[in-house]
């Protein structure tokens, strides 16, 4: 059996359209489980009411929006708890296509060596998202120059080896790490690299994944023939600001606890986030009003020496 754990957080639409097409495309057994990340709307009821029927489906009230991982966690529990064989995380804006989860499970019990999969992942209007494979460890130079808006300038081929532009999107290919939108997880990976850093609230995460996953034997694969769309930011649409600052946030304490970097080498980062949140303010009222909260935050964080302030 496998366990399909969505992160729901007032966003219970696109919950639905997500489960909808799980159920309209799995063969294999399977077992859906919905963490309610403390939602402010009525989601847990609509959710409840939509599936309270459904064998198949767990909903959990998780009272409290504990951030993406320590969500994903509870989800992640309650499925080994269940002694599933593999894990699929997704987030609730990406729609299933036809056997995409039968394809990755399937690709995971005949290929031993390997504990992740990422699927294809197109975006809404049905084109593939370049930026769903990743092909380096996310180091600064590759934060600077892939991860911000200096990847036009493509330094070295940085941006192009690090997403693996020059590789077909119609091929397998191990990689470094799968896209955090969507990805399927074998029991003995699920063993190994879980439960996943609760210090990051959102954001971060795949690429911390990483870094666990490469200290392991098992391999991470990108596999084509399994195809996702991912309507990119509707599962954080509703947090506005916050959205940027939970971003740099868990940015700092990546780079502080994972990559050993100095105060010196995350300001090149630091100061090209505080540019785009400046720009962000002169059209949004909600950045204007969280500028305070973005500086101190963020500036806390930046000097400690964890990067968890």
């Amino acid at each position: 059996m496998v366990g399909i754990v969505i992160l729901n957080y007032i966003s219970y639409m696109e919950t639905k359209k997500c489960v909808n097409s799980i159920i309209g495309t799995i063969d294999i057994n399977y077992k859906i489980y919905i963490v309610d990340n403390g939602s402010p709307n009525d989601s847990y009821e609509q959710l409840k009411k939509t599936f309270k029927n459904n064998k198949k489906i767990v909903l959990i009230n998780n009272p409290i929006n504990v951030g993406f991982s320590a969500g994903n966690n509870i989800g992640i529990k309650y499925a080994m708890d269940d002694k599933v064989e593999n894990i699929i995380l997704t987030n609730s804006d990406i729609i299933f296509h036809e056997k995409s989860i039968d394809k990755m499970v399937g690709f995971l019990n005949r290929n031993k060596e390997v504990g992740i999969v990422s699927p294809k992942i197109l975006d809404k209007k049905g084109e593939i998202y370049i930026k769903s494979r990743i092909f380096k460890r996310t180091g600064i130079k590759e934060k600077i120059f892939a991860r911000t808006k200096l990847k036009g300038l493509d330094l070295f081929d940085i941006y192009t080896n690090y997403y693996g532009l020059n590789k077909s999107f119609n091929e397998k290919h191990e990689i470094y790490t799968a896209s955090g939108s969507c990805m399927a997880l074998s029991k003995e990976m699920v063993k190994l690299i879980t439960p996943l850093d609760e210090n990051t609230f959102l954001y971060e995460e795949e690429l911390i994944i990483g870094i666990r996953a490469e200290k392991t034997p098992l391999k991470v694969c990108y596999f084509p023939d399994a195809i996702v769309t991912h309507f990119h930011g509707k599962s954080s649409k509703y947090i506005g600001a916050w959205s940027l600052i939970h971003l740099v946030n868990s940015e700092i304490y990546y780079c502080k606890s994972y990559l050993n970097a100095s105060v010196l080498e995350i300001l090149p980062i630091y100061i090209n986030r505080i540019l785009f949140y400046i720009y962000m303010t002169f059209y949004h009222k909600d950045y204007r009003k969280k500028t305070n909260i973005f500086l101190k935050e963020t500036i806390k964080r930046l000097l400690s020496k964890d990067g968890l302030g």
